[in-house]
């Protein structure tokens, strides 16, 4: 069974692709052909069995010799798919192979850039002026979480597509807020957990950086979860509705055009809930397996970076 985890496909400005599928055999190295605007990254193919949960990782080295500005971020996952996230990777030796890995881990100081957690529907496109800074020969980290519901087994896969801005021009460097609720779903820490039927969780808040200006969000949650709201707020009192999350499976995805871009002033920031209902007989708490625990995040993507606000900064 081939062992690729990553193809480096690079589109030019056209609808001709430029694929050089001649690969290496099966011998899990990537394929690659001649830049132009778009640079492709693919992790898979992953066999996954019926009714199997698995979470694999390809870490590897972009092939740009010059710094990049990405201006937008698109992505197609095949059926199965919970999420995947793009990360900018702290690791120094390369990892193409996919291996298994627990989800949405930044313990080791990788910084998520983006996720995408539908089929389709992924696409991010940056204000105008603004981009993600990628150093020459970025170290980066795909992770696709995939979930077997059906009775055969099935190939999931990744494509990642990243269009690069024009080199001669300057922009204002974008970030990501990956804030969630950890504390009441974490059973080592006294939380009380989804217990069986409805339920929900007190709301919570973070205060953004006056002046900065989102321009994406959204949610996400397990398969008990039957809704998460975001508001633009100054507490924990609801305020300014921006998304409802449901289903968990299919989340909006919230992205804010130049003239429409969220702006926050000092004290105003983004308050969460996460609602729940669970028809089984026994209480789930915070953890990494879509089947067997639960979650409450937000991602926020805005500019212009005064750092990434994940962990300790924003979990609540």
């Amino acid at each position: 069974m081939r062992s690729l985890a990553l193809a480096l496909l690079v589109f030019g400005c056209s609808n001709n692709t430029i694929n050089n599928n001649g690969g290496d055999g099966g011998s899990g190295q990537p394929d690659m052909a001649t830049a132009a605007n778009v640079m492709s990254l693919q992790i898979g193919p992953i066999p996954l069995a019926s009714g199997q949960e698995r979470t694999i990782c390809s870490t590897f080295r972009l092939s740009n010799t010059a710094q990049i500005d990405v201006v937008q971020i698109d992505t197609q996952l095949a059926p199965g798919s919970h999420h995947l996230i793009l990360y900018k990777s702290m690791a120094t030796a390369e990892r193409k192979d996919i291996y298994d890995c627990p989800p949405l881990d930044i313990s080791n100081g990788d910084i998520p850039l983006y996720i995408a957690e539908t089929q389709n529907d992924n696409k991010l496109p940056l204000p105008t002026g603004v981009s993600y800074q990628l150093a020459a020969g970025q170290m980066v980290r795909l992770e696709a979480h995939y979930i077997n519901a059906t009775p055969n087994a099935i190939m999931g896969q990744g494509n990642v597509h990243l269009t690069v801005g024009d080199s001669s021009k300057s922009y204002q460097a974008a970030d990501i807020m990956f804030c969630g609720s950890v504390t009441p779903l974490a059973q080592q820490l006294g939380g009380q957990g989804v217990p069986p039927g409805m339920s929900m969780l007190p709301p919570a808040f973070f205060a953004v950086p006056a002046g900065i200006k989102i321009f994406g969000l959204t949610t996400h949650e397990h398969k008990r979860g039957s809704l998460m709201t975001i508001d633009k707020s100054s507490s924990t009192a609801a305020g300014q509705n921006l998304t409802m999350g449901q289903p968990y499976d299919n989340p909006p995805f919230v992205v804010y055009d130049d003239n429409s871009l969220l702006t926050f002033n000092q004290g105003e920031g983004l308050r969460w809930q996460c609602f729940y209902n669970n028809p089984d007989n026994m209480t789930y708490y915070f953890g990494q397996s879509a089947q067997s625990n639960e979650m409450c995040f937000l991602w926020a993507y805005y500019f212009p970076s005064v750092g990434h606000f994940i962990s300790q900064e924003c979990w609540r």
